[in-house]
């Protein structure tokens, strides 16, 4: 799957490593072709079918749906489609569903399997706070 950056623009893939068809671990591989890490989800061979189904842990239609409990159509806000990116440096996936009014990003949403959380559109991470 490749991973953009949170102005949507290419950064790397996060390649799956399947077992009977769910993802027991990951490569992350560089826009240069470099490995950049290698990890595992699952480490017990008979608990295979508890592992993820998606390398994302999530799909895109799940990161839709629990994005909108923070989507206020009400007050004029529409939700853009989920992109898979990294918020901040490689290895923080989330997926990002940016949040329009007006027809201009107020507010980007982020979701993960575990929680979510958001802020101003725009704004970056703050990786000595966060």
């Amino acid at each position: 799957m490749l991973v953009r950056t949170v102005f949507k623009q290419p950064s790397y893939w996060l390649v799956p490593v399947l077992v009977q068809e769910r993802v027991v671990g990951f490569v992350r591989v560089l826009e240069t072709g470099k490995v950049a890490a290698v990890g595992v989800h699952c480490r017990d061979p008979s608990r295979i079918a508890t592992c993820p189904a998606t390398i994302t842990g999530i799909d895109a239609e799940e990161a839709d749906r629990r994005a909108r409990t923070r989507v206020h159509p009400e007050l004029g806000e529409t939700p853009m489609d989920p992109v898979f990116v990294h918020d901040g440096p490689p290895g923080r996936e989330a997926w990002l569903i940016e949040v329009l009014k007006d027809d201009r990003p107020t507010r980007w949403v982020f979701v993960t399997p575990a929680f979510s959380y958001e802020r101003r559109a725009g704004e970056m991470l703050r990786e000595d706070r966060e």
